[in-house]
């Protein structure tokens, strides 16, 4: 099937400059639609929230300070004798044990050297991610879906509203040839009333194939600036052709599956909870203590460092998990049990959808030759009336069971095409 260049109703000098729209222009331009976009977020979000979880391997350093002014020194009462050794049994002395003023200024690190839900974590994170990355895939498809639905709808269109203009232009001719025969008395006025009747008619399905088309427009328009655009360069068999060898994606059943290993996952790191975890803390630097603020006085600085290793063994675990563990397997048979029930309702649905396709494309069949009967039909009884052979009830007949076809026709090629995308 040739080419067949399809005007948009939208007229604009930019269209000097605009170009042809296929339905592959079409399918590239999905990634500037809203929801895609959100889901590419979605997507870089979770990206960066595992890039988050992987800097926690690395050792924390940063600097600690503060400088302290103690309005009220603490004082504690200790017994005299460990300060005077003649002090009576029993006595004791407050002690002071700050200054007015202390500082302190060091370097800390700390570093969680093992943790058993670190791998867990970002095994979490990574598994998020693929599937938002299944969404994404899904919201490309679902988006291509739609937009070839509406650039068909609008190849439909275009060929209804051109087939209306060429019948408004043919019956004009036979209004003419009526009138003609009736001034000269070879034509009853009820012939020639009923064929500027007819003439209405063909206005009115004029206008409202303009109308559906306009429709169609505006909603291709809500996928893509049709204002760039001249015309669509894709006819019935090319969008037919693109969308016929797809294969299909079981989004569904990719995303159980994805659940699935969650959950062997989180059974994992419900069992590495009973691990220990080792902690890495350390410190260098100095404390000062004076009554006066004189921090730059270097007798009055100590030094303060240390290093420790903190492991913490959690012994509790291992009597409060075991309904957690009960319960990850119980998620994991329940998610079994759906991904084999999706696939089976996906190959009967598969199956299904292979006899709709057949009997869709059989219907076409059928309805292409009707049309090209109702056409020799309608040719016939055109030039019969021209030559005066004829009545125009008959021609008028005619051509109405020729629209009919014709839609019929246009109608089983866009269910053909939602049948292949579904």
């Amino acid at each position: 099937m040739k080419k067949f260049a399809i005007i948009i109703l939208l007229a604009s000098p930019q269209y000097l400059w605009a170009q042809s729209l296929s339905i592959q222009d079409l399918w590239n331009q999905y990634r500037g639609n809203s929801k895609y976009q959100q889901t590419v977020l979605n997507t870089q979000i979770k990206t960066q929230e595992l890039k988050e979880l992987q800097t926690d391997r690395i050792p924390v350093f940063y600097v600690d300070g503060n400088l302290q002014h103690n309005i009220i020194i603490p004082t504690t009462p200790v017994p005299a004798i460990a300060f005077d050794p003649s002090a009576q049994e029993g006595a004791i002395i407050p002690l002071k044990f700050a200054t007015k003023w202390s500082s302190k200024a060091g370097v800390q690190v700390q570093w969680k050297l093992f943790d058993p839900q670190r791998k867990y974590s970002e095994d979490q994170k990574s598994l998020e991610i693929e599937k938002a990355e299944i969404e994404l895939q899904r919201t490309e498809e679902n988006w291509k879906k739609d937009a070839t639905l509406a650039y068909a709808a609008v190849v439909l269109a275009s060929y209804q509203y051109q087939s209306a203009l060429e019948d408004s232009v043919a019956y004009a001719e036979i209004l003419q040839i009526t009138k003609n025969r009736y001034k000269v008395g070879r034509e009853s006025s009820s012939n020639y009333i009923s064929a500027q009747q007819q003439f209405e008619r063909q206005l009115i399905q004029l206008y409202e194939a303009f109308y559906v088309l306009k429709q169609a427009d505006l909603e291709l328009n809500n996928y893509i600036d049709i204002k760039q655009y001249k015309n669509l360069s894709s006819g019935f068999e090319d969008i037919k052709n693109a969308i016929s060898p797809r294969d299909k994606n079981y989004y569904d059943i990719q995303s159980l599956m994805v659940d699935k290993r969650i959950v062997d996952n989180q059974w994992i790191a419900a069992k590495r909870q009973w691990l220990p975890s080792l902690t890495l803390n350390g410190y260098l630097g100095e404390q000062y203590y004076s009554n006066e603020l004189r921090i730059t006085r270097k007798e009055e600085w100590f030094g303060n460092s240390f290093i420790n290793l903190a492991l913490r063994i959690p012994l509790s675990s291992y009597f409060t998990g075991q309904a957690t563990l009960r319960k990850i397997q119980l998620n994991s048979k329940l998610i079994d049990l759906q991904i084999t029930e999706k696939q089976a309702d996906d190959q009967s649905l598969h199956n299904k959808k292979q006899l709709k396709i057949a009997a869709a494309e059989e219907k076409l069949h059928r309805l292409e030759k009707i049309k090209a009967l109702a056409l020799q039909d309608m040719n016939e009884q055109r030039e019969a009336y021209k030559a005066g052979r004829a009545l125009i009830t008959m021609y008028n007949q005619s051509l109405t069971n020729y629209k009919k076809a014709e839609q019929d026709v246009w109608q089983a090629q866009y269910d053909l095409i939602k049948t292949i995308l579904d």
